[in-house]
């Protein structure tokens, strides 16, 4: 049968009567473990320890939290805090909930709200962000004139502050003022008496001509990759890496690329070891020569001229003439020629502010 120590003694009257003994085969418990391990000292000093570490352990930060951060990264927000010492492996004795969320407010002007709390080893940050209403302070505006930023013709001029010093058709060159930030103010008799300065606003369309060139060799190198490679596993801590190099045939080639992986060790979500683990692979690649034909040529060179259309078209540029040819020599594929190119091409010129006589007498009689 199987009885509680109590049981046993009660038993023993009963026994006495009846004749009978009472035979233990085994015994189980909390006290008899104890009592058999009393002679395992190293045993019972790693019970005691393991408890105490626990203990000791669980006074420490392991892991801070972050939610409720978009426009703020996790990472940023990490830094900020190790300024003020509040980093992984602190104790919770140092750690001042309302100060650190005071500090957050006032490092990050975005956020209107943040908590701070412990749970366990984790010390939770929640927040709240305005990422819709930057205040912003916008400077008063500088008057300026719109200048011409190259030699060309105005195709277009939409004026929306400012007064136009030129019109649609008109020849222009580099420096040539097409909306000029001071507005003339007359009387009565047409006599300028001031000038008001405004910051020019305009859409100004200029046809520019610009020069292109582009060269490359007829001789090129094919790549041909192989489908596989060794694989070298390697451990690393800190910045010491140990790597497992498996021996391999390698004969015959010269052309090698080596591809990475790698992983970090994690004890908490943000709190990373100095443990990575990972392999190195190996892919051989042989290179070969060849020669493009002229057709190959001229329509790598087509390829490349519509690549830099399309990186003009999107910077807001267009083409409307084109007068590139190809040519060729024993090694070399050339393309040259000019281009008519529709663009905004002006910049901005301080005003500079003159002072006029108002046109009224003021002698005093």
């Amino acid at each position: 049968m199987n009885m509680s120590v109590g049981d046993v003694s009660r038993l023993l009257p009963l026994c006495r009567k009846s004749g009978s003994r009472i035979k233990i085969l085994e015994k189980h418990g909390m006290p008899f473990l104890l009592h058999r391990s009393a002679k395992r000292k190293a045993f019972l000093l790693g019970i005691f320890l393991c408890c105490f570490l626990f203990l000791f352990l669980s006074s420490f930060i392991w892991n801070i939290h972050v939610e409720g951060n978009y426009a703020n990264s996790t990472e940023s927000i990490l830094n900020s805090l190790e300024e003020i010492d509040i980093v992984h492996g602190i104790r919770k004795s140092k750690v001042n909930c309302q100060n650190i969320a005071a500090y957050l407010r006032e490092q990050f002007p975005n956020v209107t709200w943040v908590s701070a709390k412990i749970e366990g080893t984790r010390l939770i940050l929640e927040m709240k962000e305005n990422i819709d209403n930057y205040e912003s302070e916008s400077a008063q505006e500088e008057p300026v004139s719109l200048v011409a930023a190259k030699d060309g013709k105005v195709l277009s001029i939409v004026t929306r502050a400012g007064t136009p010093k030129v019109l649609a058709g008109e020849e222009c060159v580099k420096g040539d003022v097409l909306v000029d930030g001071e507005i003339p103010l007359t009387n009565d008799n047409m006599e300028v008496y001031d000038y008001r300065y405004v910051h020019a606003d305009a859409d100004i369309y200029l046809e520019t001509q610009w020069y292109y060139y582009d060269q490359f060799s007829l001789r090129y190198q094919v790549r041909t990759d192989s489908e596989t490679g060794r694989k070298d596993p390697y451990i690393q801590i800190g910045n010491y890496r140990i790597r497992f190099h498996i021996p391999e045939d390698t004969a015959g080639q010269e052309f090698f690329d080596e591809l990475c992986f790698e992983k970090q060790l994690y004890l908490t979500e943000n709190f990373a070891l100095p443990f990575y683990y990972g392999y190195i692979q190996k892919l051989p690649y042989t290179m070969e020569e060849e020669i493009y034909t002229e057709q190959e040529a001229c329509d790598l060179s087509d390829a490349h001229f519509q690549k830099f259309s399309e990186n003009l078209s999107e910077k807001g540029l267009q083409i409307s003439e084109n007068h590139v040819k190809i040519e060729f020599t024993d090694t070399e594929c050339i393309t040259k020629g000019t281009l008519r190119v529709i663009e905004r091409a002006v910049e901005e010129k301080p005003c500079e502010i003159q002072n006029v006589s108002s046109g009224k007498d003021d002698t005093v009689e």
